[in-house]
């Protein structure tokens, strides 16, 4: 796979650009409850704004966790406007703006996700984007105990913030980019954003064929290497058989006792005394006639036919659990 970097950077040197995030209600990617964007202009931030999305019907359900990690629950979205009425708001500031995100792979994902669900079209990657955690990550520039969460890096410039709200989290990721760049001493939103990419890898130059010679030199190349058995089976010459293995030596008469000799006299004692406890034990009591016949009952033909009436008028799953009793 080729990356082209180039691609997918900003076509302006100036500091204008759309920092957004993303708040969710569960594990679905389109599931955005609370949408974020701060909007800068040439290095200064000229709006800030956050809104709340009610997840379309399928999916409007909310979890544990991110009820948690956001406080945001339905009703508090209960009468909110939906992704597309918030997206047809929002777009004049994102609409041909680079984008910047801290991890911006998760939010593009969901942008993508959401844009898909209401039948919507926008390309991103057009005006370029820019990830604030691969440029800190690549520049060597992280919080406390080498953490590179937006709170961290956030505090390490004393950036206000408060964490899980979108407005607050975009906010702090385009005055984070604006801090790196002041940090690195870069003047060009295209550079900054450039070394948030990753690295361009070469096409590989390869020959227009390959002989059969040649790829057999590149398999044995990349061929992995064999792992040895710790223990490998013994091989016998050819032609030799294995014999019988030896039998112990016999214990001489008269000789010293071997370790654990005392041991082998014991054993039918005790198998002995086993034998006498188990047959002391009471028997088990005989199971009853009605017992017996538990498992083997079936239903008399009149509740079977009734069941059968039953299940025609309503349905497989409430005659099943009638049937059910008689099992």
């Amino acid at each position: 796979m080729i990356i082209k970097t180039a691609d997918n950077l900003p076509k302006s040197d100036e500091f204008t650009f759309t920092a957004i995030d993303f708040e969710r209600a569960n594990n679905c990617q389109s599931s955005i409850c609370q949408i974020g964007l701060c909007v800068v202009e040439r290095g200064r931030v000229v709006k800030c704004a956050e809104y709340l999305v009610k997840p379309p019907k399928r999916i409007c359900f909310f979890q544990q966790k991110p009820v948690e990690i956001h406080g945001i629950t339905y009703e508090d979205v209960a009468d909110a406007p939906s992704f597309a009425e918030v997206w047809r708001e929002i777009l004049p500031d994102i609409e041909g703006r680079p984008l910047a995100a801290h991890s911006f792979r998760d939010d593009a994902k969901t942008l993508e996700a959401a844009l898909r669900s209401f039948r919507l079209k926008y390309d991103y990657k057009a005006a370029g984007y820019i990830c604030t955690l691969e440029l800190a990550l690549r520049a060597g520039i992280h919080g406390e105990n080498n953490k590179y969460s937006l709170e961290s890096l956030c505090e390490r410039y004393s950036v206000p913030l408060r964490a899980h709200h979108a407005g607050s989290d975009a906010e702090g990721c385009a005055r984070l980019a604006l801090k790196i760049a002041g940090e690195l001493g870069i003047d060009s939103f295209r550079k900054l954003a450039e070394l948030s990419q990753p690295p361009e890898v070469p096409e590989p130059d390869l020959p227009d064929t390959l002989s059969c010679a040649d790829l057999e030199e590149l398999e044995k190349i990349h061929q992995p290497p064999q792992k040895q058995e710790k223990h490998p089976p013994r091989r016998l010459p050819q032609g030799a058989r294995a014999g019988p293995r030896e039998a112990p030596p016999a214990p001489q008469p008269g000789g010293a006792a071997r370790e654990g000799d005392g041991d082998e006299r014991e054993r039918p004692q005790q198998l002995a005394d086993a034998r006498r406890k188990r047959d002391a034990r009471p028997a088990p009591p005989e199971k009853t006639r009605r017992q017996k016949a538990h498992k083997t009952r079936r239903a008399p033909a009149a509740e079977l036919k009734r069941s059968v009436e039953y299940f025609r008028r309503n349905g497989r799953k409430n005659s099943m659990r009638l049937r059910g009793r008689f099992r």
